[in-house]
């Protein structure tokens, strides 16, 4: 059965925090309950994706605080029972939904502009700096 506008409800253990970011906590990021049902285990999966991507629709800031990779660092992927099913649901959600922007965008534009960002943030710093030796 396929329901719209109904936010997913999940496990409270789990969370997404962005200051947990650099803190090396195995369970700061990803903490889901182990289980011996692959399929459901895959349903929560895309749930959590989908509750990621609901907070970043919610807080653009943490869009390119590298959140994603601290989750990707807190998870065990190792395991080889079917609790690695929260894993593959949640990748696989975020690959979908992937596509969906990528198809909608000029990949190439939005890397130049994104570079042309960064590069304009390395200019302020370096003329801070320059500021800063002057004092």
């Amino acid at each position: 059965m396929i329901t719209t506008g109904k936010r997913p409800t999940l496990n409270k253990r789990f969370r997404f925090s962005s200051k947990h970011l650099g803190v090396n906590d195995p369970a700061s990021n990803w903490d889901v309950t182990p289980t011996d049902n692959y399929r459901l285990a895959c349903l929560n999966g895309r749930r959590l994706a989908a509750c990621y991507l609901l907070q970043i629709q919610s807080d653009p800031s943490l869009a390119g605080t590298g959140l994603l990779g601290h989750i990707a660092g807190d998870i065990d992927f190792q395991d080889q029972t079917a609790t690695k099913g929260h894993w593959v649901g949640f990748f696989s959600y975020l690959e979908e939904q992937l596509y969906k922007a990528a198809s909608i965008c000029d990949i190439y534009l939005d890397l130049a502009k994104a570079q042309q960002q960064w590069d304009d943030i390395a200019a302020q710093r370096v003329q801070l700096e320059k500021q800063e030796e002057n004092l």
